[in-house]
């Protein structure tokens, strides 16, 4: 018999982008140290070498042309792009502050498109991020990218974002639209100045969105050949062995959904990025479950801390404490069961005014029990 074929090494590369501050919006003091922190641990944990890691932030350690503007970004994603062989990873990580802006073409179920802001203030919606980042990858390349901002689940576009749930019941096919939300505003809940900072804010206070379920009859996923599926994405879609898999590997990790807001906790610093790091750290090789789950139960502590914190300020949970942060789609408090908020999760939705559920999306439906793959 010959010898089985060796199969090359792939290049580990990383950008890492992090916006402390945009005019209008609230400051994110701890953005440039997980940026940092991020760098430290995927060369000391992960292998990756500093020469192929790429960070940009508005500093005075990075060089002007590594500042994160839109040009600048884009560049820098479509050179990382460009490198890649589809033996080799990319990390794509971007911590900073997340957005919704009305969609003009038509592709979107909620007629929101999801963004990301520059530190200039313009802002890089999903289709262009998924034009750059995602789809010029050549099959059998990896990409892990991670969102630590604001209306991030479904910010790359990616086909499969209701079914990477951690099911706690057993799996049933449900009927309901599985659809992005649409933004509520930003009067919706709020949290106590400069404790729990919401990264899509201004400068005076936070909020995060409540959502509950609309059901729709729809048709659930159809598979005609190893690698078509249609849309809307389901609790039930189907897995796409390897071996049948024609696009990139792609994984997105968001801090929250689309319909809501990313905190972070100003006086223990602790942020997604930091549950991320911390927990891979000692658990090197976790499923894409255990991540999830961990990083969640994280989450769900900094929330409950930001209710009690509102409740002894004399606040409830629907009501606007009187330090708001407010955004351009700003909306009154009194008209917020007026607005559609419809949404389809993983089963298991315990989302309500002041919540935040990080979750992925991707190209194929995960294994969740599958290794993290970075």
């Amino acid at each position: 018999m010959g010898d089985v074929p060796h199969k090359p090494e792939g290049i580990q590369r990383a950008l890492l982008i992090g916006v402390e501050k945009v005019k209008g919006f609230a400051d994110l003091p701890q953005a440039h140290k997980d940026v940092a922190n991020m760098r430290d641990f995927l060369v000391n944990f992960r292998g990756y070498r500093p020469e192929n890691i790429v960070i940009m932030m508005h500093h005075k350690s990075v060089l002007p042309k590594l500042y994160p503007s839109r040009v600048n970004i884009l560049r820098e994603i479509d050179l990382i792009v460009e490198r890649t062989s589809q033996y080799d990873r990319i990390f794509f990580y971007y911590t900073g502050h997340g957005d919704q802006v009305t969609c003009k073409h038509n592709t979107e179920p909620d007629n929101k498109d999801e963004a990301i802001l520059t530190y200039t203030g313009k802002r890089i919606i999903d289709n262009t991020l998924k034009q750059h980042l995602v789809d010029p990858l050549p099959h059998g390349a990896k990409l892990f990218a991670l969102w630590d901002c604001c209306h991030s689940h479904t910010v790359l576009d990616l086909e499969h974002f209701n079914c990477n749930g951690l099911w706690r019941t057993p799996l049933k096919v449900l009927t309901g639209l599985a659809r992005k939300t649409k933004s509520l505003g930003k009067r919706l809940s709020t949290s106590m100045k400069d404790t729990y900072d919401g990264r899509f804010s201004s400068k005076d206070d936070s909020q995060s969105r409540n959502v509950s379920f609309d059901p729709d009859g729809v048709d659930l996923c159809k598979v005609t050949s190893p690698d078509s599926y249609t849309h809307p994405c389901t609790f039930n879609c189907p897995m796409i062995p390897p071996e049948n898999q024609i696009m990139a590997s792609v994984v997105s990790l968001s801090a929250c959904k689309d319909s809501e807001l990313a905190y972070d906790d100003n006086i223990t610093h602790e942020t997604v990025t930091k549950f991320f790091i911390e927990y891979l750290e000692r658990n090197p090789r976790p499923s894409y479950g255990d991540l999830l789950s961990h990083i969640r139960g994280k989450v769900n502590d900094i929330t409950r801390r930001r209710i009690q914190a509102m409740e002894q300020a004399g606040e409830t949970a629907h009501h606007p404490h009187r330090l708001r942060r407010l955004s351009e789609h700003e909306v009154e408090i009194q008209d917020w069961r007026k607005c559609d908020h419809s949404h389809c999760d993983d089963g298991n939705d315990t989302s309500t005014l002041n919540s935040q559920q990080p979750s992925y999306s991707s190209h194929y439906r995960l294994d969740m029990s599958q290794i993290v793959e970075l």
